[in-house]
């Protein structure tokens, strides 16, 4: 429902109609899963004043979501040519700190991956009432003190409201709803001075020094919206210098030039905001992200992941390389610092696979000098000597060939034993005797990674994971599953990868 209600609105704002006044009504007092909102229903008592004075007023009282559309459909339809909207919405309402929902009556509590179907978004009702700038009142009732977390996100009540140029959103108490909308529809009913007299009232968006939306009979009507306000809304959709420039020095004159020219100069002031704006210029899509995050890892700077987001742990990530490598810590990426981190991961990257290739080389000469010492003495006792050594190692099938000829096996195929308390003492031991580093820990995970035994993170620690990986890989080639290396599986593991 919730996406139909999103569609038809806008589809709607589209939609021809003759020129009225017109008011929408929806509060929400009790709640068929959730608890009541007191007040929230007040805001019907306005109804009379608002069609006394002239407007169309649709009005939904503790309805279900599935009631509310239609009335949202003819007031998104009627805003589109009205000259005067205004809006009453009492309950309770839910927010991810970006976009704020209010609820229907028949809604239930939200979750965090999603709000329902009965929900109608503030957000979306703001953008029709911005077709009449100047001329339009949004008057919120919400209860105070509303704490209910829902994981990291979304929480009850209001967020970051986007207040469309023009509009006046007015927030109150549920119960005070109706007092703002009778004084708006008062002949000479000044909104702001209301707000600036009554306590636990706040306004957001256009805030004229008086707004009063019913003259007085006698008095000249509304002055009209001044004719750059268009031009001031591109200018803040885009949100940049070059637009605030451009607006200030096209419309010198204009109402809106000073506020122009402050939020021009906070960006040309703030190093973080213009850091910011230079990275945006990269148009950096999710696979450059991707490859941002994994050289970062590579070079390890802990990024929380590599998901082609930028959210806090890259930013983290990046603010750190910034000082570790003399630039300015804003956590924003410039071209010049990007391809540094791409010749640092490179030869990070060469380094780990020269490392590799010594650590390979080495198991293979141990792998040989015991052989030489066993197995090419051609005896029973030497093949048997070197498999139990290397089970799997570069002479283990030439061995077991040539010991298959020389005599029968000892015992049939055995199961994999689980290794007893004295059997992992004695591994963790051989293991500590390997004297693995960050660089080894690392090629060992990416080995374990490439042959399907997920160890988890790739970031050169032995933890939990790489342990169960290691097990995993010792079960599929009949080893004893311990969990640690010795220089035996360490040797087989690296051969393994290269086959």
């Amino acid at each position: 429902m919730r996406q139909t209600i999103f569609a038809t609105v806008l589809a709607m704002m589209a939609a021809p109609a003759l020129a009225e006044d017109t008011a929408l009504l929806l509060g929400i007092e009790r709640y068929s899963d959730l608890g009541r909102v007191p007040g929230a229903d007040n805001l019907a008592n306005a109804e009379d004043a608002l069609r006394s004075a002239g407007y169309a007023v649709e009005s939904a009282i503790n309805s279900d979501g599935a009631d509310m559309l239609p009335m949202l459909n003819r007031f998104a339809a009627d805003a589109a040519t009205g000259d005067r909207l205004i809006a009453g919405v009492a309950g309770r309402f839910y927010t991810n700190g970006d976009q704020t929902w209010l609820l229907a009556a028949d809604a239930r509590r939200p979750s965090v991956f999603g709000m329902g179907d009965a929900v109608v978004s503030l957000d979306m009702l703001m953008a029709v009432m911005g077709q009449a700038p100047g001329q339009a009142l949004l008057v919120v009732g919400v209860e105070s003190g509303d704490d209910d977390q829902i994981g990291a996100v979304l929480r009850e009540g209001l967020g970051d409201l986007d207040v469309p140029q023009g509009v006046t959103v007015v927030v109150t108490s549920p119960n005070a709803v109706d007092d703002v909308l009778e004084r708006a529809a008062r002949p000479g009913g000044d909104v702001m001075a209301y707000v600036r007299d009554t306590r636990r009232v706040s306004a957001l968006g256009y805030q004229p020094r008086t707004l009063v939306l019913q003259p007085q009979e006698g008095t000249a009507p509304a002055p009209e919206v001044d004719a750059t306000l268009r031009f001031w809304n591109d200018a803040q959709e885009a949100n940049s210098a070059d637009s605030y420039r451009d607006f200030v020095l096209n419309y010198p004159q204009s109402p809106y030039a000073a506020e122009a020219r402050r939020r021009l100069d906070a960006i040309e002031s703030d190093p973080i905001r213009q850091a910011e704006l230079i990275e945006d210029s990269l148009n950096l899509n999710r696979s450059d992200r991707r490859a941002i995050q994994r050289n970062l890892t590579l070079l390890d700077y802990n990024t929380r992941g590599v998901d082609g987001i930028f959210g806090p742990g890259t930013r983290g990530a990046v603010r750190n390389w910034q000082q570790r490598n003399g630039f300015e810590q804003t956590s924003f990426l410039t071209r010049e610092q990007i391809s540094r981190i791409d010749a640092q991961a490179a030869r990070r990257q060469a380094e780990i696979d020269a490392e590799a290739e010594r650590a390979r080389q080495e198991a293979l000469r141990l792998d040989r000098a015991y052989w030489e010492e066993t197995g090419a003495r051609g005896d029973v006792a030497g093949y048997r000597a070197y498999l139990d050594r290397y089970p799997n190692g570069t002479f283990a099938e030439e061995a077991k060939s040539e010991l298959d000829k020389l005599a029968p096996p000892e015992r049939p195929t055995e199961q994999v034993q689980r290794p007893s308390a004295q059997d992992n003492a004695a591994a963790r031991e051989a293991e500590r005797q390997l004297n693995i580093n960050p660089i080894l820990g690392r090629l060992i995970e990416t080995r374990l990674a490439q042959l399907g035994f997920e160890p988890g993170t790739v970031d050169g620690r032995i933890d939990r994971d790489t342990r169960g990986a290691i097990a995993r890989y010792q079960t599929n080639r009949n080893l004893p599953a311990t969990g640690y290396l010795n220089q035996p599986t360490l040797a087989r593991l690296l051969a393994d990868s290269l086959r």
